[in-house]
């Protein structure tokens, strides 16, 4: 790397450190919790959850769950915080927890024991069960309905302040809630679908902690020198200055490195939970390129906060559905962006990507198909992390194995393309016909069309690298592209467009991904 892009990073690493969290208050302070412990809490089940506060410096803070006959006790530093780890029971509850400092005592009513997941992102993770104005959620009213069926065993810590701040801080103000038919309504769909999935199959209470913004970036939310980490050597000196010059704007979604990190990650940070999830991409279409790298370096800032060396922590995402970037249909900038989500697969540990190529809508940046997309991460968790078999498996249908006319130019091999590996082959006929065969489909492959309709979507090129769309039939797990009017085809593509008309999923619904066998430069 040259000399000058070098010097930029360490200056940007010079005048750009974190400053510190703010200490809190010592003098006359009284006993106090993180904001992040209220009534109607969940704690996470069968381990050590960690639990801290303030209290006058030097003072005694003893801990009591009513799960257990056992005390702990812990003396607040000199700045008046106190931590310590408490033994937490198997699923079940509603349990008090007891935190007292000489003469004063603060009790936890309505705990449950269960599991806890972050949830954030951009405004597909913040829209509500309710929906936004002229932008239904599907399922919402049976959602809100329903919501006193699960209003016990789903609650929900909702930050919604503060914004992008400059600085990390240590308390916000917001509470556990107890999702009822209000709450439900105004608790992010994608989460609160995800909730009752896994509780629905598990029978276990599910916290989430939501703190999505609409049209944030990804940049906001980790810290300045993951960042740093991530995109070192990977992008220009000048671009990462770029990154590093913007400036939140009041009343605007944030885009300044670390902001939301300091706002909404810090004063949760450490709180024992299972995993992330995460929904946004939208405000960062353009940087297709490095992206995933982003992706991961913010993943392991994460992980690296809760303390987590071991990558055990769970981070499931969503990719970018189907729609008109910039009014334009037929642009393959989000197929690119979508591929580089998915290949982050690869370099993030422990991680799995929710797909979305038949639930978007091309002219609603925020598709309507909520619990669909809650239902593959849902099963994601209940197959990888809670071991059931659910039936649907976990993961989506891919093609494992393209094969080629026998007088294709294609280069033979092994390809890995959006996070999977695609055999190319040629067949032993030459009659023009490209074969699909797809892997993890369940009992098969089916389409949004009716029985008998159309397979759409897909594309074919010659060395001319110009595609025309190829007519698709599918037999099982095979799909058979003829007709494609290519004497030399060597490249497949399939949903590979902002708008494509893709309709390809597995019997049980899960779509097939965006995919293609070309690396052509665009």
């Amino acid at each position: 790397m040259k000399l000058t892009t070098v010097l930029s990073f360490a200056l940007i690493l010079m005048f750009l450190q974190p400053c510190a969290a703010n200490a809190q208050e010592t003098e006359d302070q009284g006993l106090s919790l993180a904001s992040v412990f209220t009534d109607h809490m969940v704690i996470q089940r069968d381990t050590t959850a960690n639990i801290w506060g303030w209290a006058p410096a030097g003072s005694k803070v003893t801990v009591a769950p009513s799960w257990s006959k056992r005390k702990y006790s812990v003396t607040a530093g000199s700045d008046g915080r106190w931590s310590t780890g408490i033994d937490t029971p198997s699923a079940g509850g509603p349990y008090s927890l007891t935190v007292s400092c000489g003469k004063e005592k603060l009790v936890l009513d309505d705990v449950m024991s269960g599991e806890i997941w972050l949830c954030s992102g951009q405004s597909n993770m913040f829209m509500s069960v309710e929906g936004y104005p002229a932008q239904k959620s599907e399922g919402n009213v049976e959602a809100i309905m329903e919501a006193p069926e699960y209003e016990s065993m789903i609650r929900v810590f909702n930050i919604t302040g503060p914004n992008g701040l400059t600085e990390p801080v240590e308390k916000i103000d917001a509470s556990w809630k107890r999702t009822d038919g209000r709450v439900t309504a105004g608790t992010s769909a994608v989460a609160y679908y995800f909730a009752k999935y896994v509780t629905m199959q598990t029978g276990i209470p599910v916290g989430i902690i939501t703190s999505p913004w609409g049209g944030c970036c990804l940049e906001p939310w980790l810290s300045k020198e993951y960042l740093v980490k991530s995109l070192e050597g990977h992008v220009s000196g000048k671009r990462m200055e770029e990154i590093f010059a913007r400036r939140d704007t009041p009343g605007r979604a944030p885009s300044q490195v670390a902001t939301m990190y300091n706002a909404r990650m810090w004063p949760v940070k450490g709180f024992t939970l299972r995993g992330f999830l995460w929904y946004q991409g939208c405000s960062n279409l353009a940087d297709y390129s490095y992206y995933g790298l982003m992706q991961a370096g913010m993943v392991q800032c994460w992980r690296d906060m809760w303390g987590d060396s071991e990558n055990k922590m769970p981070f499931y995402f969503v990719a970018l559905a189907p729609y008109a970037h910039g009014g334009k249909f037929d642009s393959t900038m989000r197929g690119h962006f979508v591929e580089g989500q998915m290949e982050s697969v690869d370099i993030i540990p422990n991680s799995a990507v929710a797909i979305t190529e038949t639930l978007g809508d091309p002219l609603c940046i925020h598709p309507a198909k909520k619990p669909q997309v809650a239902m593959q991460l849902a099963l994601y968790a209940l197959e990888r992390v809670y071991g059931m078999e659910t039936g649907f498996g976990s993961g989506f249908p891919y093609p494992e194995e393209i094969s080629f006319p026998a007088d294709s130019k294609v280069e033979t091999g092994t390809i890995r393309r959006s996070g999977f590996d695609i055999r190319i082959t040629r067949s032993a006929n030459a009659d023009g016909k490209i074969r699909i065969t797809f892997a993890n489909t369940g009992a098969g492959l089916g389409t949004l069309a009716d029985p008998g309709g159309s397979v759409l979507g897909f594309s074919v090129a010659g060395p001319d690298k110009e595609f025309r769309k190829a007519r698709a039939t599918t037999t099982g797990k095979v799909i058979i592209l003829d007709d494609t009017g290519i004497s030399n085809p060597v490249a497949v593509r399939y949903s590979f467009l902002n708008v494509p008309d893709g309709n390809l999923t597995s019997n049980l619904g899960i779509p097939v991904p965006l995919f293609r066998t070309d690396d052509w430069e665009e």
